[in-house]
């Protein structure tokens, strides 16, 4: 801080210091501050099903402002069908105030099958499939199903989702495998929009 002759005052320069330094720090908190993440939930399952070589292991869900996020892991993701014909059902719930889930994506899990979005009522499927964007990729290598919901889909202000997933297996049709995560149709616990 300057006089209105040029000369630097010392308490004007003990000000000009502080509010320099109040301003680096501020500046430092403001240039370093992470990104908002999503809020991020990871379940495991048990060894429960192994009569099936995609027995579920463990779930990882990541909501942001972008797709919802979904890693799926099993025993063994073949990308042909040597276990026989499997499928992947994850149900989402984006609404506190309604009974049961909202949509479901429905996949199979050998390379080259096709996967859909649709509507529910509870845990009915409906006939509308959704245009949104959506996608299914099957990662055999790492025996990963990565899947992405986009937000006009969860219905673009949906703040909170939870899901549940069940694999089945019809290798055996006289025996099909049936594993969900956690109990018959249990959710995960809500997660906020991170």
């Amino acid at each position: 801080m300057h006089t209105t002759d040029g000369r630097t005052t010392p308490r004007r320069r003990r000000r000009g210091i502080a509010a320099l330094a109040a301003g680096a720090v501020a500046a430092t908190v403001l240039g370093t501050a992470a990104p908002a993440a999503a809020e991020r939930g990871s379940y495991t399952d048990p060894a429960d099903a192994t009569a099936s070589l995609n027995d579920l292991r463990r779930v990882t869900v990541a909501h942001n402002d972008g797709p919802l996020r979904l890693r799926v892991r099993v025993t063994d993701l073949r990308a042909t069908s040597d276990g026989g014909p499997a499928g992947l059902s994850v149900w989402v719930d984006t609404d506190r105030s309604t009974r049961g889930p909202d949509l479901r994506l429905g996949t199979g899990l050998q390379s080259g099958t096709d996967y859909q979005l649709v509507r529910t009522t509870g845990w009915k499927p409906s006939s509308e499939v959704l245009t949104c964007p959506y996608s299914v990729r099957l990662r055999p290598a790492k025996d990963v199903v990565d899947l992405r919901i986009s937000r006009p889909c969860l219905g673009g202000d949906t703040d909170e989702v939870r899901v549940a997933v069940l694999m089945d297996d019809r290798f055996d049709p006289s025996h099909p495998v049936r594993d969900w995560l956690g109990a018959r149709r249990s959710f995960t616990p809500w997660l906020d929009r991170g």
